[in-house]
């Protein structure tokens, strides 16, 4: 008795995207580029200023923790000019 194959799922040759994407007119694919890089944009807008929000908390806290170090040190150093120090 012969081995048979399982019986799979066959694939569809219709990816379920658009079933007439090719007979939309030039005017909707120049509304659909256009959607979707003002999109983009929109996007990109809000990653830079969750970055820009991300960097000025991490500038925050670098100056907090000099502050810190600086306190640590004898007042003498702290009032002594930097040149003088190094």
């Amino acid at each position: 008795m012969p081995l048979r194959k399982p019986a799979g799922k066959r694939r569809s040759t219709d990816s379920g995207v658009e079933p007439d994407r090719g007979a939309l007119s030039q005017e909707k694919k120049d509304q659909r580029i256009a959607l979707f890089l003002s999109d983009f944009d929109q996007q990109a807008k809000e990653n830079i200023q969750e970055m820009k929000k991300e960097l000025d908390s991490l500038l925050q806290t670098a100056e907090k923790a000099l502050t810190v170090e600086l306190l640590k040190m004898p007042v003498a150093i702290r009032k002594m000019k930097r040149k003088d120090l190094l």
